[in-house]
């Protein structure tokens, strides 16, 4: 909860940082709303959109407790908020939701070497985790994975909680070759 008779102090952002680390749910309420004019009421949203970039997924609420304004609205976030942190997610519509992700915008390659997305599933919650599966997936840029989070995100209704996507790997049983239980050297020509 903010005072939008004061300034936001770095403190406030490094709090929320904080709270976004730690991947809690999180909902911003600007309370004193009703104080400032049109104009500071301007430069106070410019502010916390700039000092509260990194909370994309928040929702923030600009309230008067004393009016009694827009708190019906700030608890329903909470609430919503709260349902998105706890949410289970069937693997089905997790993978289903990857794969017309995948066919709407394929991963990058890196070099010859094209990622694989084969399934997903949730790993987590309070945040929700979704683990997606694969091959070459060590190779998935970080731009194509904020891409995947926002899908699941929209798909899945995922506001007010950070969302991990996690990239596991499977390994290729043919890159290390062994023969009667001990590794054979590969030789260079």
């Amino acid at each position: 909860l903010l005072d939008a008779g004061e300034s936001i102090s770095d403190q406030d952002a490094h709090l929320a940082g904080h709270i976004m680390q730690s991947g809690r749910a999180l909902v911003v309420g600007v309370n004193k709303w009703d104080l400032p004019d049109s104009d500071q009421r301007r430069w106070l949203k410019v502010e916390v959109e700039r000092k509260f970039h990194f909370l994309s997924f928040a929702k923030f609420h600009f309230v008067s407790a004393l009016k009694s304004q827009g708190i019906g609205e700030l608890m329903r976030s909470v609430d919503a908020a709260y349902a998105a942190a706890m949410a289970k997610l069937s693997t089905p519509k997790i993978t289903r939701v990857m794969q017309d992700a995948v066919q709407r915008q394929e991963p990058p390659r890196k070099g010859p070497i094209r990622p694989k997305l084969r399934y997903a599933h949730q790993g987590g919650q309070n945040p929700p985790i979704i683990v997606v599966h694969g091959n070459s997936l060590n190779h998935v840029s970080a731009s194509y994975a904020r891409y995947l989070e926002g899908v699941f995100r929209k798909a899945f209704k995922l506001d007010g909680t950070p969302l991990r996507v996690e990239f596991r790997t499977s390994t290729n049983p043919y890159e290390k070759p062994y023969r009667k239980g001990r590794q054979v050297k590969k030789t260079t020509r």
